[in-house]
């Protein structure tokens, strides 16, 4: 068997038919579909069971509810395929996806596939992100050349995917990486995996193919945001930072730079959805935590005139003059997209 694709499943009723279709309606064939309910509370389980009644191919795990990286552990245990692809309930792949995954394996022997995403709402095409490098193998020089010095971030604010859905990867180098994750870590389970594949990776092939179709969801805006995701980033960061990092030369510089935009992403997200409340607890979070240092020494160069702003104001740690900054960016964008 090739492939493995593991499927991580929890309160997507609504997506989770469409998401399984994408998979068992592949050019390629040899593969394994994982479903892991995670002991998902509405309909999940029983879409699961019924989709394995149809198709042999199908394998369903039923677990307690342990979160994102507990989820994908249980499922790359049960993995047989020479090459895992993860990906999220909620999403979809291109209908050759597989095979042209297959084809650039057989061709390079790579122990990495890292696809372009495409970002869908509604059924249209919101934007396309990918790597930011060339397509084509990497092998060990090239990743230390090309990879490393934006693996976490470089100066522009660029930086390498830290998805894990959309890639696949050789299960037998996966696996020690995914097992390796916390399972207490709630937010940025994909890069506790990434960073250290890349790390260890001796060959990486980055296609600009956007075969992941990544849904933005209306549904999955909180209605309360919670300033407890700045405590969050906090634990990734010293999740990644266990590794051995000494072949990334830049590494603390950019573990600064990674840090400053993960607290401007939260307070950006604060922004966009008006949660006006949470400032005092982004500020209070930030300052009593490692990241506040951390915001202190990143330097960034060709960003964009509303990132310069937001990072100074970050630096300054005026964080309500920043968050207000970020709603006024927000109202001014959509007044322009009316007129």
């Amino acid at each position: 068997m090739f492939f493995s694709i593991i499927v991580p499943v929890y309160k997507v009723e609504k997506y989770l038919p469409v998401c399984i279709e994408s998979v068992l309606n592949q050019t390629f064939s040899d593969f394994e579909l994982i479903l892991v309910d995670d002991g998902s509370p509405d309909n999940c389980p029983e879409i699961c069971d019924s989709y394995k009644e149809k198709d042999n191919r199908i394998k369903v795990i039923h677990k307690k509810n342990g979160g994102l990286a507990s989820a994908r552990r249980a499922g790359i245990k049960e993995a047989e395929g020479d090459y895992v692809f993860n990906l999220d309930s909620d999403d979809l792949i291109e209908i050759d996806t597989l095979e042209c995954a297959y084809n650039i394996i057989k061709e390079t022997s790579c122990e990495i596939v890292s696809f372009s995403y495409r970002w869908v709402k509604g059924g249209n095409t919101v934007s396309v992100t990918d790597d930011g490098l060339k397509e084509g193998l990497y092998t060990e020089k090239d990743i230390e050349k090309y990879i490393y010095p934006r693996l976490l971030m470089d100066k522009d604010m660029n930086h390498v995917s830290y998805y894990l859905s959309g890639k696949a990867v050789k299960r037998d180098f996966l696996l020690p990486y995914q097992l390796g994750v916390s399972e207490k870590i709630s937010l940025g389970e994909d890069f506790c995996c990434v960073l250290p594949c890349y790390l260890n990776a001796k060959s990486v092939y980055i296609s600009k193919k956007a075969a992941y179709l990544y849904t933005v969801r209306e549904d999955s805006l909180s209605k309360e945001f919670n300033a407890k995701q700045i405590n969050l980033i906090e634990d990734v960061i010293n999740e990644i930072s266990k590794n051995d990092t000494a072949k990334v030369t830049d590494f603390n510089e950019q573990l600064c730079r990674y840090s400053c935009f993960m607290c401007f992403t939260v307070l950006a997200s604060a922004a966009e959805g008006s949660y006006f409340k949470s400032i005092k607890a982004i500020k209070e979070n930030i300052l009593k935590s490692s990241h506040s240092e951390k915001i202190r020494c990143a330097r960034f160069s060709n960003i964009s005139f509303k990132s310069k702003i937001t990072v100074f104001l970050m630096k300054k740690k005026c964080y309500g003059m920043a968050f207000y900054f970020l709603n006024f960016c927000k109202n001014i964008r959509k007044i322009l997209k009316k007129g």
